[in-house]
């Protein structure tokens, strides 16, 4: 009798839903000149729609990459959303 379960990899993974929304206040990015393309991406100002903070979100402290997006996460804790490359490429900041 073999008593060897089999446990499923961690990969692939699915985002979480969206639990939150959040207006983009600013875009710290390092674009392709020719196809806009985000090759690196600095930093994020948001601010939550659900809790009303505003905070700057970095690499690992506040958005995390994935392959698919970048998961911007409350740093109250609130929710997080998934911003495609396609949204924070076209990302234009409001005229006051």
């Amino acid at each position: 009798m073999n008593l060897q379960t089999t446990v499923s990899p961690p990969f692939p993974r699915r985002a979480m839903p969206d639990s939150c929304h959040f207006d983009l206040l600013d875009v710290s990015a390092l674009q392709d000149p020719c196809s806009g393309r985000i090759v690196h991406l600095y930093s994020m100002v948001a601010r939550c729609l659900s809790c009303e903070v505003i905070f700057k979100a970095q690499e690992g402290a506040g958005f995390v990459s994935t392959s698919a997006a970048r998961v911007l996460r409350c740093p109250t804790g609130c929710g997080q959303q998934s911003l495609k490359a396609a949204t924070l490429r076209q990302w234009t900041p409001e005229a006051a």
